[in-house]
């Protein structure tokens, strides 16, 4: 039997981890379908917390790599990919709900504001880590 390379390794350990990742969130919408979801939550939490755990101590601690840089480049254009989804649509969708809540009776309702909020909190984050990055190199 021949040795694993490190990379080998450690997508192997990525996929575990992600198996566990999905295996929390199955238990979570399984625990709410069967009127369970306590413990669907607390699978969730501890599968969730699990994984992020064993993905710091990999990433921070091991000096076994995650991926090598054909990951890295595929994470790089679906993030791109889906920060432009967002702008695309989120932006001009938001514009019409000002413009709606401008100039005809609707409002905006509390839950509407809250994706507001998270909307302008994702690109608030992606801006200052963009800038950071972008004056530490």
């Amino acid at each position: 039997m021949t040795p694993d390379h490190p990379i080998q390794r450690g997508q192997r350990y990525n996929r575990i981890i992600m198996t566990v990742f999905g295996i929390g969130i199955l238990a979570f919408f399984a625990g709410m379908l069967l009127d369970r979801t306590l413990l669907g939550l607390v699978v969730y939490a501890v599968a969730c917390l699990s994984g992020v755990v064993a993905l710091l101590y990999l990433h921070f601690v091991s000096s076994v790599p995650l991926g090598d840089e054909r990951d890295r480049q595929l994470q790089d254009r679906a993030s791109g990919a889906v920060i432009n989804l967002f702008a695309f649509v989120g932006l001009p969708a938001i514009i019409g709900l000002y413009l709606l809540d401008g100039f005809t009776g609707y409002t905006i309702g509390p839950r509407i504001w809250g994706a507001i909020w998270a909307y302008a909190a994702l690109y608030l984050t992606w801006g200052a880590v963009y800038t950071i990055y972008r004056y530490r190199t």
